[in-house]
C-alpha cells in the first residue's frame, strides 16, 4: 500500500519567460536605436519619427525571437525533467523536546 505522505513529482528547470521576452524588446530597441544613429539622415522623415517607427517594428520582433528561444528552452528542460519521491510535511516547525 502506498504511504500517502510520499508522492512522486517530476522535477526540472524552467526559463522565465518575462525576462526573455523584456531582453528581446531590449535588444530590439537598441537595434532600432543603432539603425538610426548609422543610417544617413532623410530630409523628409525627422529623425525621432524614423527611431519610432523603427522601435515599433523592431521591439515587438526581438520580444517574439527571445520568446521562442525560450519555449525551446522549456521543452528541452521537459525533456531532462526527473521523478523524485517527495515526503508530504505540515507547515508546523518540529517540536523541541
Amino acid at each position: 500500500m502506498s504511504d500517502p505522505r510520499h508522492e512522486d513529482v517530476r522535477v526540472r528547470r524552467a526559463p522565465k519567460v518575462g525576462v526573455f521576452l523584456g531582453l528581446g524588446a531590449g535588444i530590439g530597441a537598441v537595434v532600432a536605436l543603432l539603425a538610426v544613429a548609422l543610417t544617413p539622415p532623410d530630409p523628409q522623415v525627422p529623425t525621432p519619427q524614423a527611431f519610432g517607427f523603427l522601435l515599433l517594428l523592431l521591439a515587438p520582433l526581438g520580444a517574439l525571437v527571445l520568446g521562442a528561444v525560450a519555449v525551446l528552452i522549456d521543452r528541452i528542460g521537459e525533456r531532462r525533467a526527473r521523478v523524485v519521491r517527495a515526503e508530504r510535511t505540515s507547515g508546523e516547525p518540529p517540536a523541541d523536546d
